[in-house]
């Protein structure tokens, strides 16, 4: 093959690279930076670490997030990746869970059998078959 071909052949090979794995990484590094540019207070977020949460104060480097009702973290600004609404639709971390806790015995029942779905199945006593 001659040189002109094989010098080709490797440009055309860097070419194809950058087209399939290099620009879409940029598009997407664009997206992030202009999310984290766009941040408002009350926003819902989803932090790199897949922490969800709501804005509650922005900095210029740093941004508040309430995880849990009272319980607020401090995290640089750039590890918010996207917004809660741009997921797909799945359940939201929020939801009702599918079992209840008894607040009488602290213990949780799955709403349509009535049972702990945490309890052993099977005879009451073991020595029994």
């Amino acid at each position: 093959m001659p040189p002109a071909a094989q010098l080709l052949v490797v440009l055309v090979a860097l070419a194809a690279f950058w087209i399939i794995v290099m620009r879409p990484a940029r598009v997407q590094q664009r997206k992030v930076v202009e999310l984290q540019q766009e941040l408002q207070v009350g926003d819902e977020v989803v932090m790199s670490a897949g922490i969800f949460g709501t804005i509650r104060s922005l900095s210029d480097a740093r941004v508040e997030i309430e995880i849990a009702p009272g319980t607020v973290i401090t995290a640089a600004r750039q590890v918010v990746v996207r917004r809660v609404e741009d997921l797909p639709d799945e359940p939201r971390p929020d939801a009702a869970p599918d079992t209840a806790p008894d607040t009488a015995t602290g213990t949780t029942t799955d709403p349509e059998t009535g049972q702990d779905p945490r309890a052993p199945r099977g005879p009451a006593d073991p020595t029994q078959d």
